[in-house]
């Protein structure tokens, strides 16, 4: 009997032991942290900037830019908004200070974004004879390039604006600007942000460096853009035209070009 009696508590131990066991793997199932092998979804910082590389512009003191949103797209995702925060950078002033501003800085899922966007509301230029609203072909500047986010680490996308190549002005003394903007991206960067939201960035991969434009008709991409020589004049109505005599081509870009 004695035997016996060892033999069903020793059982009943073992039981037990197995039940706290189970227990706990399934307490740790339910809570999430019981290891399945299977990777969890993780994200990236991006840092997105903008700077401006013009040549002299005489007369042309300032250009602002109204920049309401950033975007990145990818097949998986889709579009993606970035920042829907409204800010306004002067071009000249970028550029007379050498310096690159922040767009913005956020983190973004893992995986490589096939175009990047900005969506621009107004263009102010200023001269000699005061503020001019410049009109944009397009309001939206939509670019094919790859960046390239890693999970734990920071990427970058810099918008070089071209102001002296992008500000075009009419033979009736209106401005049109249709952007020239040389873009890069980088991945595994190092990427500073001031207190005067000044970006600093080092190191990292370079995955995108491509110069593009935007010709009359809002058409953005390598080797597009308005001629530097081009007659533009826009009529009463509206409409742009390229040349002299018959224009070359005619886009209606809504109403004409005002002046603040």
């Amino acid at each position: 009997m004695k035997k016996i009696n060892i033999f069903m508590a020793i059982g009943l131990v073992l039981v037990m032991l197995v039940g706290a066991c189970t227990s706990t793997v399934q307490s740790d199932f339910s809570s999430g942290t019981q290891n399945t092998g299977t990777p969890q979804s993780s994200e990236g910082r991006v840092v997105f900037a903008v700077t401006d590389a013009a040549a002299d512009m005489g007369d042309v003191t300032s250009v602002k830019v109204t920049v309401d949103s950033v975007k990145v797209h990818s097949e998986t995702e889709g579009w993606v908004t970035v920042s829907s925060s409204q800010k306004t950078y002067d071009l000249l002033q970028l550029k007379s200070q050498g310096r690159q501003e922040l767009l913005a800085d956020a983190q973004l899922k893992e995986g490589t974004y096939d175009q990047l966007r900005l969506d621009i509301s107004n263009v102010v230029v200023t001269d000699a004879s005061g503020s001019h609203e410049a009109k944009l072909p397009s309001g939206e500047l939509k670019i094919n390039g790859n960046l390239f986010v890693e999970a734990n680490a920071t990427s970058t996308a810099t918008f070089d604006f071209i102001a002296d190549e992008s500000i075009h002005v009419t033979g009736n003394g209106k401005y049109i600007m249709a952007p020239v903007v040389q873009v890069e991206t980088k991945s595994d960067a190092d990427a500073q942000i001031g207190n005067d939201n000044e970006v600093e960035i080092k190191g990292g991969s370079v995955r995108t460096n491509i110069k593009v434009g935007m010709d009359l008709d809002g058409n953005v991409g390598v080797n597009v853009r308005v001629p530097s020589n081009a007659n533009i004049t826009i009529d009463s109505s509206g409409i742009v035209k390229i040349g002299s005599g018959n224009a070359k081509s005619n886009t209606n870009i809504g109403v004409g070009i005002g002046t603040e």
